[in-house]
């Protein structure tokens, strides 16, 4: 990166491919203890640098103001590398990378395919591999059973997500549960000489119940969304933006319980699985109708968990009965797509993902 910035404050125009070129040379002289390193390290990494900087000049022609790439430091930013997948060979739990030899893994590949490339990157004093694998089209996840079922799901602060037939999946509340050690943690950093050892390893502990504290949010999240792909074909969400609800009191707890997430997972896993995803209007009152008989009480408030229908006298769950009517709604865009216009228009939602024949559903 100084490189291209000396090349460009010159006036010349920088390139990643003439500074490898320029590196490659210096390879043989000054740089020769590379030679112990995959080629394909320094050679990703200045790739790596190319692209930050068509990145930025990018947003800069469109208007944005994107930060300037930056320098990385050591300790300050998830150290790693890329390795193409020619490099590479894989049996099982192994894995071989060049000059290194075989290296276990946790887990096989999940993916058949052709292996396109791979990033291992350190975290927290792990080693993690991310590959990017080319799978054939017609692949996807096989469902337990042929079923057209579907299923409105509500997500919330005390219960993560509340199922149209009545289960209830718990937030984690991972930060809540570990803030006072991250309190202490973060107190014992601060009374350290910083760079010294003990700062060092308090860094790493705290670094550590981060890490813990992510893959508790991970875990459930993961697990809810691929049970509700693998066992439903139409499942009904609503368009929640979590920024605007961050903003109130509740901003830690909306924050921990990490709905965008749930919902980013439903959308790259439904197609997999061959499932739908029918996105409800942000502005969908779907607490406050009955789904009974579908009268609308605009007195609920927030307060209110349990309420009565005054039309039809239906009691109601406030987080079930919203479920039921996301999964009416998932159920409508269901006969939508099998038999186009029996439903009648949908004006309040639309199909966010689909794996569906073009002919049957429309693609919203």
């Amino acid at each position: 990166m100084a490189r291209w910035q000396e090349i460009y404050k010159s006036g010349g125009k920088p390139s990643w491919q003439g500074i490898n070129a320029e590196f490659n040379a210096r390879k043989k002289t000054d740089l020769a203890w590379l030679c112990e390193l995959p080629w394909a390290v320094s050679n990703n990494a200045l790739r790596d640098l190319g692209a930050a900087f068509s990145n930025f000049f990018r947003r800069v022609e469109q208007g944005d103001k994107p930060g300037y790439p930056r320098f990385k430091k050591r300790g300050q930013c998830r150290e790693g590398f890329a390795i193409e997948a020619r490099g590479l060979r894989f049996d099982g739990r192994k894995i071989k990378l060049p000059k290194l030899g075989w290296v276990r893994m946790f887990e096989p590949l999940r993916f058949p395919g052709k292996i396109l490339s791979a990033r291992f990157t350190k975290r927290v004093g792990r080693w993690c591999v991310s590959l990017a694998v080319e799978i054939d089209e017609s692949w996807s996840y096989p469902h337990p059973c042929e079923t057209q079922t579907s299923v409105g799901v509500d997500l919330g602060v005390v219960d993560l997500a509340v199922l149209s037939d009545g289960t209830r999946v718990a937030a984690p509340r991972a930060l809540r549960k570990h803030e006072t050690e991250l309190r202490m943690l973060n107190k014992q950093l601060s009374r350290r000489t910083r760079g010294g050892a003990n700062w060092r390893k308090t860094k790493v502990k705290l670094g550590s119940l981060h890490e813990h504290i992510a893959n508790i949010r991970k875990d459930v999240t993961h697990n809810l969304t691929t049970r509700l792909v693998h066992d439903f074909r139409w499942i009904g969400i609503e368009d929640l933006c979590v920024k605007g609800m961050a903003r109130g009191r509740l901003s830690k707890s909306v924050l921990d319980a990490a709905m965008s997430e749930v919902r980013h997972q439903l959308v790259y896993k439904a197609p997999l699985a061959g499932s739908n995803i029918a996105l409800a209007n942000r502005f969908y009152p779907s607490s406050k109708t009955c789904s009974a008989c579908g009268a609308i009480h605009t007195d609920l408030h927030l307060g209110d968990r349990r309420w009565t229908c005054g039309s039809c006298g239906a009691e109601h769950d406030r987080d079930v009965n919203a479920a039921i009517n996301l999964k009416q709604m998932a159920a409508a865009h269901a006969v939508t797509a099998c038999c186009p216009g029996s439903a009648g228009p949908l004006r309040r939602a639309k199909l966010l993902v689909g794996q569906e024949s073009s002919s049957c559903v429309n693609l919203g």
